[in-house]
C-alpha cells in the first residue's frame, strides 16, 4: 500500500523523488545543475539537488554553490511537485522566493511536470 503525499516526511519525499527520477532519467537528459530547495517549516530544511550525467542525487545541507535557490514551505513544495502550484504564480504571490538563475527554476518546473508523482507516491 502506498502512502499519500501528505503522509511523507520531507526526507522520505526526497528519497522518493530521487528514486522516481533516476528510474526514468529521460526528462533530465542533458540538464546539469545544482538546485537548492529551502523548505522553511521543516528540519532539515535545505536540500541540494545535483543533476549530473542523467542522474539525480539529493543531499541535505549546502555543499556546492547552487544555480538557483527556491525557498517555500512544505505544503507549497508538495503542491509544486504535484503540478498544483505554478512556479510563476507562486513567485508572483510570494509563495516561493527565488535566488539565482530564474531560467533554471523554470526548467525544474518543466522537468518535474514530466513525472507523474501523484500516481507514484
Amino acid at each position: 500500500m502506498t502512502k499519500a503525499i501528505e503522509e511523507y516526511s520531507l526526507s522520505e519525499l526526497v528519497e522518493k523523488i530521487t528514486e522516481i527520477i533516476n528510474e526514468n532519467p529521460e526528462p533530465i537528459q542533458g540538464f546539469n545543475a545544482v538546485v537548492q530547495f529551502e523548505v522553511t517549516d521543516q528540519d532539515p530544511s535545505t536540500y541540494q539537488y545535483y543533476f549530473e550525467d542523467n542522474t539525480l542525487k539529493i543531499m541535505a545541507g549546502v555543499e556546492a554553490e547552487p544555480k538557483v535557490t527556491m525557498q517555500l514551505n512544505y505544503d507549497h513544495f508538495k503542491k509544486f511537485l504535484l503540478g498544483k502550484l505554478s512556479g510563476a504564480m507562486a513567485l508572483m504571490t510570494g509563495k516561493v522566493k527565488v535566488k539565482g538563475d530564474i531560467t533554471v527554476a523554470l526548467k525544474i518546473e518543466n522537468i518535474l511536470g514530466k513525472y507523474n508523482f501523484k500516481n507514484l507516491l
